[in-house]
C-alpha cells in the first residue's frame, strides 16, 4: 500500500503543477490576444479555451495513470476479502427480467464487485417519463435472510447525500436495487489510501449487516 500511496501523492502533485501552468498559459494568451485584438471578451474566451486545451493535452497520461491507480488500490482492498473487481455490467434484458421497472428509455451498467456472499453492479437508467435512477444492484448469494424494502420511498427519489447510503432500497427476492450517488467501493484519490480503505471497510460492513 505504501508504494500506491507514494504514486498517489506523485500524481496529485503533478496534476496540481499542470493546473498552475495552464492558468499561466491562459494569462499569457489573454494578454497577447488583448494586445493584438483589443477585444476583452474574445481575448477571455481564447484564454479559457487555450488553458483547458493545454491542461487536457498535457494531463492525458497522468489521468490514465490515476485511473489505473484507482483500480490497483481497489483490487488491493478487495483481495483482503477474497473478492474480485470485473469490468462487466448487467444487460438491460437481464435487468428487466428482475421486474423492478417495466420499461426503460436508457440503461447503463458497468463494473461488477464479486464477493463470496454477494455481487454488486453499478446501474443507471431513465424511464419513459425521464425519471432518472443512479445506484447499484446487489445480488445476494445467500438466501437465508428474508427482506422486504419495497414499501420505502420512491425508486426515483432525488438524492442529496453524495456519500454511499442504504436509505433507499427495493428488493425482488435476493436482488436489491439501492439508490445512491456513490458506489460503496469508490476510491477517492483526493484522500490518502488509508482513509479510503477505512471508508470502504465501513461500507462493506454496512452491507453485510443489512443484507447477510
Amino acid at each position: 500500500m505504501d508504494a500506491l500511496e507514494h504514486q498517489r501523492i506523485l500524481i496529485s502533485k503533478r496534476l496540481k503543477i499542470l493546473k498552475i501552468l495552464s492558468v499561466f498559459e491562459s494569462l499569457i494568451v489573454l494578454f497577447l490576444a488583448f494586445v493584438f485584438i483589443r477585444d476583452a471578451m474574445i481575448s477571455l474566451i481564447l484564454a479559457v479555451f487555450v488553458g483547458i486545451f493545454f491542461f487536457r493535452f498535457t494531463s492525458k497520461k497522468l489521468i490514465l495513470a490515476k485511473k489505473e491507480l484507482q483500480i490497483n488500490a481497489l483490487n488491493l482492498f478487495l483481495k483482503c476479502y477474497g473478492a474480485k473487481f470485473k469490468k462487466e455490467g448487467l444487460s438491460q434484458k437481464d435487468f428487466l427480467k428482475l421486474e423492478f421497472v417495466s420499461n426503460l428509455k436508457d440503461f447503463k451498467s458497468q463494473n461488477c464487485f464479486d464477493f463470496k456472499e454477494f455481487k454488486i453492479y453499478d446501474v443507471q437508467f431513465i424511464n419513459e417519463n425521464k425519471d432518472f435512477f443512479c445506484g447499484i444492484l446487489l445480488q445476494s448469494l445467500k438466501t437465508n435472510k428474508k427482506h422486504d424494502f419495497n414499501d420505502e420511498k420512491n425508486i426515483y427519489a432525488k438524492l442529496k447525500n453524495k456519500n454511499f447510503t442504504l436509505d433507499h432500497i427495493f428488493n425482488k427476492n435476493n436482488y436489491f436495487l439501492i439508490a445512491t450517488l456513490q458506489n460503496p467501493f469508490f476510491i477517492d484519490l483526493s484522500q490518502n489510501l488509508k482513509d479510503n480503505f477505512e471508508i470502504l471497510e465501513k461500507n462493506l460492513n454496512s452491507i453485510k449487516n443489512k443484507f447477510l
